[in-house]
């Protein structure tokens, strides 16, 4: 009897963790130190407005999506190894984010700072190795309106072993679709050829359109009434279940078959 137990509190954990972690999604720190800033060294810098220089960098340009917070990667260009990176071009309404390793001038006996740092490298070494163009990143503590650096040690310098930066990323695994403010095809400017037809072509065409008035309303009735059925089905289509009521059914599953085993175990006991 112990034993069963055991093994039914064991699906009912197991049955509760997957969907979980499926849903989960990896977050690591986003070196972010700067904004603006194509100058400073070891750092982490967003660009919301044209730049120049940073051919030392590694860039990534950002375009926004439909999803809150997730961004896709549009353009890149990495200069980390050749200096020959070139400036990208600011999407609208997303950004670029560049990063370089910094010099260690003191180990170079050339100077007395070191800019570089782990926090800055390990950023830098992540996202080349999964970073790419149509790659879909997931942000969080951002802020892309006020460009307030995120640090919980606002009073350290970038390079200091003991800066602390806030901002994270993750791959995102679902749909998005990269979205241009302003760009709506529906308000493209009419074909000029179209404005050079002649008045008996027009003529010709509204002749046309009035004969057949009467096919076209039945042909629209029909239509109508097509669509409202497709309508309710896609309504019943989207009302299925979600990952809550699918967490329950398995949970009740579960609960079912620990009493079913219960009851037979005592059954064959008697």
């Amino acid at each position: 009897m112990k034993r069963i137990t055991a093994l039914v509190i064991a699906l009912l954990m197991l049955c509760l963790m997957v969907p979980t972690a499926a849903m989960a999604e990896e977050e690591k720190p986003f070196w972010v130190t700067h904004f603006n800033d194509s100058t400073s060294e070891g750092a982490g810098a967003i660009f919301t407005q044209p730049y120049q220089n940073a051919g030392w960098w590694l860039h990534f340009a950002f375009a926004p999506t439909d999803v809150e917070g997730v961004y896709q990667i549009v353009d890149s260009s990495n200069g980390l190894s050749d200096g020959l990176a070139l400036p990208l071009e600011i999407p609208e309404g997303g950004f670029v984010w560049a990063a370089n390793y910094g010099n260690d001038y003191i180990d170079l006996g050339i100077g007395d700072t070191d800019f570089t740092s782990d926090g800055c490298k390990n950023c830098i070494d992540d996202v080349v190795a999964s970073w790419m163009t149509g790659t879909l990143v997931k942000f969080n503590g951002l802020d892309l309106e006020a460009l307030t650096v995120p640090t919980s040690t606002p009073g350290t310098l970038w390079y200091d072993d003991a800066y602390v930066c806030t901002a994270t990323y993750s791959i995102y695994e679902g749909d998005a679709n990269v979205t241009v403010p302003g760009d709506d095809e529906s308000s493209a400017p009419a074909d000029d050829s179209s404005a050079e037809a002649s008045d008996d072509a027009s003529t010709d065409a509204s002749s046309e359109a009035e004969s057949s008035a009467a096919e076209s309303s039945e042909a629209s009735n029909a239509s109508s009434a097509a669509s409202e059925d497709e309508s309710s089905s896609a309504d019943d289509a989207e009302g299925g279940l979600g990952t809550g009521a699918i967490i329950a059914i398995i949970v009740a599953a579960v609960v079912v078959v620990a009493v079913i085993v219960v009851v037979a175990t005592k059954k064959k006991k008697q």
